[in-house]
């Protein structure tokens, strides 16, 4: 049997700045919908429900939820609505079957997922429920990063520590993976008289001093590149190094996250192209003749998109840009712009082929929606 080898008070008098770190706020937020949600379940007040379902799922990935397209999409479905209010009054008898009713509800397992599923079971009876969580599975399967609080580490029948790692906020958390997750809480509850909510919150609040979250921009959920003096010397010195560590780190931030809503994506690809236009820019200065003039004309166009942003054309105007200034393009304009940044220490759009490579894996360029579908 699984045990903590840990203060596990500890933890819990950590967990909301743990919480808040992950989005500010979310610590109240997460109290108040524990406390609003018996009062939900009182009768069958559907437009009570609907409003408590769109504060969980922002609750639970507030990077990725448009509260107000959650709202209509879960408005058009009264009767699914009404059910599910039913089987949560039953919770207790019904207990893992009362995700059936919920999960057919849009954002709520309509598609096999469980993750906003569980959080409102966990709100509903914290006694018997936790939220599923890339990082509460790495921590009780002992992921590389996440050892040394649980011993032995659980092991689930369909999912590897590696699998956990390598898809990270992308990962499918199916009926299947939370049953054997959330039975893993309850021994864990049962051992150390915890609630199982206060076991998923102490592991989950150990995950965030294992890894803590790379967000630099909490109201945006993007991190933005800032470079510092220091970075332009090291880009100088060994460019391709530095500036794939650069690269990576940005992208296990994103990973952390799991999916972006469509105007965090937009943004996120604008916080790029802005900083390429930053570098452009200042590798322009005190340029001369052909060459400032060209490198105005690359800053001119970038202006021109980070003015005014069509999210489902960025992932087409990057390919574009990067042929202005790529010789073996057809619409180079004249100058190896992107060998000579990188000679004197600037960043270049080549560098961050990985992270187009990332949004064109995850996203259709089309609409910028992710090619998942929602859980």
């Amino acid at each position: 049997m699984p045990a903590i080898r840990g203060d596990i008070d500890e933890l819990l008098k950590d967990a909301p700045r743990a919480v808040d770190s992950f989005y500010p706020g979310h610590w109240n937020l997460m109290g108040d919908l524990e406390r609003e949600a018996q009062g939900v379940l009182e009768g069958d007040n559907v437009e009570k429900m609907v409003d408590f379902l769109v504060r969980v799922a922002f609750l639970k990935q507030p990077y990725r939820v448009d509260q107000q397209l959650v709202r209509e999409k879960i408005a058009n479905h009264p009767d699914r609505v009404r059910s599910a209010i039913r089987a949560l009054q039953r919770v207790k008898e019904l207990d893992y079957r009362a995700m059936d009713s919920l999960a057919k509800i849009p954002w709520f397992g309509i598609n096999g997922g469980r993750a906003f599923n569980s959080a409102v079971m966990r709100l509903v009876r914290p006694e018997s429920f936790g939220i599923i969580d890339w990082r509460n599975l790495a921590v009780i399967m002992v992921a590389s990063g996440f050892e040394c609080l649980i011993d032995p580490p659980v092991r689930l029948t369909d999912l590897s520590p590696e699998d956990v790692l390598a898809q990270k906020g992308h990962l499918t958390l199916t009926q299947v993976v939370y049953e054997e997750y959330n039975d893993a809480l309850r021994e864990l509850a049962r051992r150390h008289s915890k609630k199982v909510s206060e076991i998923d919150l102490a592991i989950w609040t150990y995950s965030i001093r294992k890894q803590p979250f790379r967000i630099d921009d909490a109201s945006r959920g993007t991190s933005t590149f800032v470079l510092k003096d220091s970075d332009r010397q090291m880009l100088f010195r060994d460019h391709k190094r530095v500036a794939d560590r650069m690269v990576q780190d940005y992208l296990d931030g994103l990973n952390d996250i799991g999916y972006l809503s469509r105007q965090r994506v937009s943004d996120a690809l604008r916080d790029i192209f802005t900083l390429i236009r930053n570098e452009c820019e200042h590798f322009g200065r005190g340029k001369r003749g052909r060459l400032r003039e060209k490198v105005n004309q690359v800053v001119s166009a970038l202006d021109q998109a980070i003015a005014r942003p069509a999210p489902d054309r960025f992932q087409a105007l990057w390919k574009r840009w990067h042929g202005m200034v790529d010789p073996s393009s057809p619409t180079w304009i004249g100058i190896s712009l992107p060998t000579e940044m990188v000679l004197e220490g600037y960043m270049v759009f080549e560098d961050f082929l990985p992270v187009k490579e990332y949004f064109e894996s995850h996203y259709d360029p089309e609409n910028l929606d992710p090619r998942s579908p929602f859980d």
